[in-house]
């Protein structure tokens, strides 16, 4: 046991077993077709968060045939949070251009928070843009 933790402390939960916990509640609330877009979904993402990163290295050519109905990629986007802060406290929050990110509790909470937040978000949703339309222009010119 770490010397920062007291002897009746409770060991939180794993990001891993949290994300598994609110999949086996989601089983029950979603539709079955729906439960399965969003597992596939999921695994997909972190099948690609652990390819290789040297380019050398062969990357798998995947391609998902999922409905996109409106629960799928809010909880797809719940899982994401989950995993990356060890959080079950998420909320997802319209970003002002269309998109949607995830925020905790506190930052949700706070008016210049989730502004400060929702500004980051319409703004690297920009710069994407921008490398999208300059990829497209080259492969339009190379044509």
């Amino acid at each position: 046991m770490p010397d920062h933790m007291s002897a009746d402390a409770t060991p939180r939960a794993k990001a891993h077993e949290l994300v598994r916990l609110y999949l086996d509640t989601l089983e029950n609330l979603m539709s079955p077709a729906e439960y399965t877009n969003l597992r596939a979904l999921t695994i997909a993402s972190l099948a690609a968060m652990a390819e290789p990163i040297d380019p050398h290295d062969a990357r798998s050519e995947r391609h998902l045939n999922v409905d996109l109905t409106p629960a799928v990629p809010d909880e797809w986007l719940t899982i994401m949070g989950i995993l990356g802060s060890g959080r079950m406290d998420q909320q997802i929050v319209e970003v002002g251009d269309g998109s949607c990110t995830i925020a905790d509790s506190e930052v949700a909470a706070d008016p210049e928070a989730l502004r400060a937040l929702c500004a980051q978000g319409r703004e690297r949703n920009r710069l994407r843009q921008e490398e999208r339309d300059t990829l497209k222009g080259i492969k339009t010119a190379s044509s």
